[in-house]
């Protein structure tokens, strides 16, 4: 029935004809080219079910081959052909149709490009309409159909197209469309010029040269030098003694531990880029590391112990010891200490050894130089239980080997004292 043929037809006799569309359909019309047998009283009934459920029934009649139209005032889903009574009805021809769909789609968003070396890289958004069909490329005005299976899908709602062989250092112009299954095109993108390049040549430019300054410290050495005018600065590369310690990043000082007191060492320091270049190896910095030493006396009271010492260059403060216990720490501009028996203190020790140490500024410590320590102190006052303190902190000042080394002694010697005075009984006993 929709074969183009006028002279063919098919008997509507004894069927029934329908035809239900799998959704609402957006008709104009149905145009039928029919013929009624029987006579004016008979009838082509056709019934039409709208997809909001209303219905239309309407009859055709003629005795000779005629068309008709009717017009469709809703959204389609379903129409039926039947006759009224038992004469054959004839029909030629059937179609339903729709109403054109003039309606462009959405242009394109996002339209964004990068330009590479002979090739240019475009991105943009995913159209998602139900009628979409294509995009339209246009290089200087020249159009290419892209479907959606055939860019590069980066992400859910967005599309990528990559285009090579492009020639470098020529501008390009690129606008985009969308066209849906009608053939409506969208509106085109605002003109996107880009122009192809090679990438730029690696750098192999090093950093300029740092400048280096050492300081010494106890068993350490400080290392400090110029910051890098270079914006792709990534770090430094300390060197001690002609090889590599440490890479780090962009520092401008490094401490340098576990070193050996009143050894040379030799150090120097190069900057390197972020492509890795790295620069000629800085001023060469000798330098012995070193215990920086206090000069410390002191001065027995009746109930304290007097500790005096020097100002020490490069001290930020100084603690205090007694008997390499510490008692306190002062700032850099105090210069005496009073350590009363509240503290510790206790005359009459064969050892009450005081020292002032420096703080540096790293944060080592320095040694202490006292030529007044030890001394034998038989102050006023000095009593048993002063004694009996005073031999508590001897046993202390000694070490643990040496009193290991003192039991292995006297052990041996109570051994063979007994073994000598076992000797001498038995020799009794047979005389």
């Amino acid at each position: 029935m929709t074969d183009g043929n006028l002279d063919s037809y098919v008997v509507l006799d004894p069927y029934v004809l329908s035809y239900t569309f799998p959704g609402a359909v957006d008709a104009e019309n149905i145009k039928i080219r029919y013929r009624v047998d029987g006579g004016s009283d008979n009838a082509l009934v056709v019934t039409i079910l709208y997809a909001d459920g209303s219905t239309n029934l309407v009859r055709l009649v003629g005795s000779t081959v005629t068309d008709g139209v009717i017009p469709l005032t809703k959204p389609l889903k379903k129409f039926t052909l039947s006759k009224s009574n038992g004469f054959n009805r004839y029909i030629y021809e059937l179609n339903v149709f729709g109403i054109p769909d003039t309606t462009p789609p959405a242009m394109p968003t996002g339209f964004t490009g990068t330009a590479g070396d002979s090739t240019v890289t475009l991105n943009f958004g995913r159209n998602t309409e139900t009628d979409f069909s294509h995009y339209v490329l246009y290089t200087d005005g020249v159009p290419k159909k892209y479907l959606d299976a055939e860019v590069n899908l980066e992400k859910t709602n967005s599309r990528k197209i990559l285009l090579t062989g492009l020639v470098n250092g020529k501008k390009y112009t690129f606008q985009l469309s969308a066209v849906d299954q009608d053939g409506n095109e969208s509106k085109k993108t605002v003109g996107m010029v880009l122009t192809p390049n090679p990438p730029p040549p690696p750098d192999t430019t090093p950093p300029e040269v740092p400048e280096l300054q050492g300081q010494a410290g106890n068993g350490m050495v400080t290392l400090r030098w110029t910051e890098s005018s270079d914006e792709d600065i990534s770090g430094f590369i300390v060197y001690q003694d002609g090889k590599q310690i440490t890479k780090l990043g962009n520092l401008t000082s490094y401490v340098v531990k576990r070193l050996e007191n009143g050894r040379k060492y030799s150090f120097t320091v190069s900057a390197y880029d972020l492509t890795g270049n790295e620069s000629a190896q800085s001023n060469l910095v000798v330098i012995a590391p070193q215990n920086v030493m206090t000069d410390t006396e002191q001065e027995t009271g009746p109930d304290y112990l007097l500790v005096k010492w020097s100002k020490t260059e490069g001290a930020i403060g100084y603690r205090i010891y007694l008997n390499g216990r510490l008692i306190s720490s002062v700032g850099p501009t105090v210069f005496e200490y009073k350590i009363t028996r509240a503290m510790g203190y206790i005359p009459g020790v064969i050892s009450n050894k005081a020292e002032a140490r420096a703080i540096l500024a790293d944060g080592s410590e320095g040694g202490s130089n006292n030529p007044t320590a030890p001394v034998l102190e038989l102050a006023d006052g000095y009593g048993v239980g002063d004694a009996f303190k005073a031999g508590i902190e001897f046993v202390k000042l000694l070490n643990g080997w040496v009193l290991i080394a003192l039991a292995i002694v006297l052990a041996n010697m109570m051994i063979a004292f007994l073994y000598l005075l076992n000797k001498k009984y038995k020799i009794t006993q047979r005389g």
